[in-house]
């Protein structure tokens, strides 16, 4: 067997179901790269018995819009802090201090693997709150209940779509940084500034 085919041994597997072939890249064994798990089987088992509960799928509806929103403050995290330079903010290639001192070349991985898990964890919502066993559910949910699940999953959808522009623009609209480069600041995110600057005033001299 060549290198490259040695190569392909280990970091490839073959899983075979129902006729199908797929070829999986396999990364449980890499210790430093926890946020690619084994994929998991390719079929549920669900009982027939089993009665899906309509109010059951709001909590999930909000774990999802959540989770997208922390995967976009994650990416949006990752992408600025491999900008930071090590050589600007540490003389040792490290940050932190007792007991949670980590590499920066550690804390970018890291980044990596929570963008990587929360990636998987919201794909895994989406796909259970869309399937069609929670059809019948549904259809028996009161209107009041099924416009709060759709409120919600309009927000996950806008969200989705570009999770880490959506926690850019959420960022800006905190102040705590510019807008990035080909976004501006609108008049409403201004004075949104403004007010909480005048609330936080407020705040202080009433203390």
């Amino acid at each position: 067997m060549s290198a490259e085919q040695r190569v392909t041994a280990r970091y490839l597997k073959r899983v075979k179901t129902a006729g199908e072939v797929r070829f999986i890249k396999d990364r449980g064994g890499e210790k430093g790269e926890w946020g690619w798990g084994s994929p998991g089987p390719t079929e549920r088992e669900i009982s027939s018995e089993f009665a899906f509960n309509p109010k059951y799928r709001k909590p999930l509806a909000e774990v999802l819009r959540a989770s997208l929103a922390a995967l976009g403050h994650v990416q949006s995290a990752y992408n600025t802090f491999t900008k930071v330079k090590s050589a600007t903010v540490s003389p040792d290639g490290a940050l932190g201090g007792k007991g949670y001192i980590q590499k920066i070349t550690d804390m970018r991985r890291q980044f990596m693997n929570c963008s990587e898990a929360i990636s998987a964890l919201t794909d895994t919502l989406y796909d259970e709150i869309n399937a069609p066993h929670w059809d019948p559910a549904v259809k028996e949910q009161g209107s009041r209940e099924r416009e709060q699940v759709k409120d919600i999953m309009e927000d996950v959808e806008t969200i989705r779509q570009d999770p880490e522009g959506w926690a850019e623009e959420e960022e800006t609209e905190m102040g705590d940084s510019e807008p990035k480069e080909g976004q501006k600041k609108t008049a409403t995110q201004a004075g949104d500034d403004a007010t909480r600057v005048a609330v936080l005033y407020l705040q202080r001299r009433d203390a």
